[in-house]
């Protein structure tokens, strides 16, 4: 099993067949394309992005559902390729997460999503040129806090197909970013 020694977590152990690959890598960051998802703390629907190709870069991820009711990424170019050769895609909206010094802020990108096939395991950032959607959206506290609590809130079943490995299967991805 391959390892990875990171600057955050130390040394972590995966399976190869868990790495995301982003073609295009991060927006300002093209030349970081393979990357892990990792749990954070099993009470959090938080999620780490660790990068493969810098062991000093990572980014938390939420799915939408704690950041707008209702948040749907059209089916652009980007998005199709994705979908290309694949008759039944899974795809998984994640959320660019900023904890803020303190911890006393939460707030997430949405203007540039990361969409994610769970089953191919491929994905990348979008663009979104729609002025209604902020960069710096604030959580909704109390989903969140319903989320940590382990309740359940009327969208969560949006929250649970999101891509992450502790080093899991493929099924795993698809169950993790909501639990």
């Amino acid at each position: 099993m391959p390892s990875y020694e990171t600057a955050r977590f130390g040394n972590l152990e995966y399976d190869s067949n868990d790495v995301i690959e982003l073609s295009e890598g991060l927006i300002g960051l093209p030349q970081l394309r393979r990357w892990i998802l990792l749990d954070m703390d099993q009470d959090l629907p938080m999620r780490f992005m660790q990068s493969l190709d810098r062991p000093d870069f990572g980014v938390p991820v939420m799915p939408p559902v704690f950041f707008a009711e209702e948040y749907e990424v059209k089916a652009s170019a980007t998005v199709k390729r994705l979908q290309a050769g694949n008759p039944d895609p899974d795809l998984v909206t994640l959320i660019i997460t900023t904890i803020h010094q303190g911890g006393e802020k939460v707030t997430g990108n949405l203007r540039a999503p990361l969409v994610l096939d769970a089953s191919t395991r491929r994905g990348a950032q979008l663009a979104l040129d729609d002025e209604r959607l902020s960069t710096r959206q604030e959580i909704d506290y109390f989903k969140f806090g319903l989320a940590v609590a382990g309740e359940s809130t009327e969208n969560e079943e949006q929250a649970m197909d999101a891509p992450t490995t502790e080093a899991g299967s493929s099924e795993e991805l698809a169950e993790t970013v909501a639990s």
